[in-house]
């Protein structure tokens, strides 16, 4: 199988640099399933990065030309990091192998990220899919969608082979060495991973360590850090990716307390479980799919109107509870950190590509199953009032208690219909399903309304051109 990725995650030194979470997902990604299928990136001139691992030139110039290109290629699948509706619609009109798109999470920016989520889904072929980072991203784009079966939910992965347990004293001892701070051996610790920011649950952190002073809280990541804290945060700033192991061991406990709306799949919550920790986290976002039972869920108050993108409130003393418990019981701690572990396996990258890899096969399928061609021709007719002056609503329509029309029917069935659904089963004729459903919603008055002519148009399509 070979697989196009439209973004070039090929630069292992640059990505591992950047301590970007989407270019470190990215490059991930396109490694895992360059185990099972030929992978090509965009490049300035054509070249191996590995034995699968491809660079190639693009000769994008015409429409006609990025055909002949695609044809040439033969490609099996087109796989997209984020919505770009711009990208999606050239793809659909260019390349026939089915489209991919990696959805990390359903709103953020101000509810700008889930306009162009939209946007895609409106212009998806029948045989392409977006792909949320969990199941809870699925469901809330749910929600909004018509055809919930352009969904398919893959969560991301974690190299397990990089990300393992460590001695715990040793790993301690190492980090008291590099920041000549002995506290990391003298007093428990509890971690945070990530952007030192209020909507990963900064400030919350911050307050557990007021009411825990004989526990040491390391934040490490990037950070701005406050004037003023508590003399048991350490601020270790931002690690190299390679180095994360380390770190992650000389925890005793790991908190992940992220309630920002962009948050779907949190690698800090995996790797930690990989390393063999017991994880207290949001019982929000994608968190409780990857922690099952490994650990604490804290509830979060929502924010109905999302402000900023923070779309909750952490009480710290909650968290601090969690977190007391389980540094008071060892036995715990090394019992969830072993369920950890165990479950962080089935969330390997090579989990994911496998995954990945059957949902292409899928899309293939379907691509290529027979559809009858004879298309449904929808008439629409005029008649007059009962004092012979033309409208556009007839007496058949009134009857079907109309309050307009005209009057649109299936020709060759003779089933009446309402304006909607006539309009919209013609245009069925013409555009793609998602295309007709935008349609809809703009001209009904309400979302149910619009998907209910679309349930409705949908089954006379599927009835009426069935194999």
């Amino acid at each position: 199988m070979k697989i196009y990725v439209s973004h070039p995650y090929h630069d292992r030194e640059k990505i591992m640099a950047s301590n970007s979470g989407a270019a470190l997902s990215g490059f991930n990604h396109v490694q895992a399933l360059s185990k099972y299928c030929d992978v090509y990136m965009p490049a300035s001139e054509s070249v191996d990065y590995s034995p699968n691992l491809h660079g190639i030139r693009f000769a994008f110039e015409t429409i006609d030309s990025s055909r002949q290109w695609f044809a040439r290629q033969g490609f099996d699948g087109v796989l997209m990091f984020e919505p770009k509706a711009d990208d999606v619609a050239f793809f659909r009109h260019v390349c026939p192998a089915p489209i991919v798109i990696r959805l990390s999470c359903s709103f953020g920016n101000n509810r700008d990220f889930i306009d162009k989520v939209l946007q895609c889904y409106s212009l998806l072929r029948p045989y392409d899919a977006l792909s949320p980072k969990s199941a809870y991203v699925a469901d809330e784009i749910g929600r909004l969608v018509f055809d919930k079966s352009y969904l398919h939910a893959i969560t991301n992965g974690v190299d397990a082979e990089m990300f393992v347990p460590m001695d715990k004293l040793q790993a301690r001892k190492e980090v008291a060495y590099k920041t000549g701070d002995q506290r990391f051996l003298e007093m428990p610790v509890v971690g945070f991973c990530g952007r030192f920011e209020p909507g990963k649950g900064a400030y919350s952190f911050l307050r557990m360590a007021d009411l825990n002073p004989n526990v040491l809280f390391a934040v490490i990541g990037k950070q701005f850090a406050p004037v003023t804290h508590a003399p048991n945060v350490v601020f270790l700033g931002a690690q190299p990716y390679t180095d994360m192991p380390l770190y992650y061991n000389m925890l005793d406990v790991l908190c992940a307390l992220s309630v920002y709306s962009y948050e779907s799949c949190p690698s800090t919550v995996i790797e930690g479980m990989a390393c063999g920790l017991p994880v207290v986290a949001t019982n929000f976002a994608g968190a409780p799919e990857l922690l099952g039972a490994c650990g604490r869920l804290i509830e979060i108050e929502r924010f109905e109107d999302e402000p900023l993108n923070v779309t909750g409130y952490i009480a710290p003393e909650v968290i601090s509870d969690a977190v007391r418990d389980l540094l008071n019981s060892k036995t715990e701690r090394v019992e969830m950190g072993e369920g950890a572990r165990k479950r962080a396996l089935e969330f390997s990258w090579d989990c994911m590509a496998q995954q990945h890899m059957a949902l292409f096969e899928d899309l293939r399928t379907k691509r290529d199953a027979p559809v009858c061609p004879i298309p449904i021709t929808v008439s629409f007719t005029q008649g007059c009032d009962m004092s012979g002056v033309p409208k556009s609503v007839s007496k058949g329509f009134n009857y079907l208690g109309s309050a307009q029309g005209p009057l649109p029917r299936i020709s060759f069935l003779g089933q009446d219909l309402s304006l909607f659904e006539g309009l919209g089963l013609h245009l069925m004729q013409h555009l793609h399903p998602n295309e007709v459903e935008a349609v809809l919603l703009g001209l009904c008055e309400t979302r149910a309304t619009a998907h209910k002519t679309l349930r409705k148009i949908r089954h006379f399509s599927d009835m009426l051109t069935a194999p």
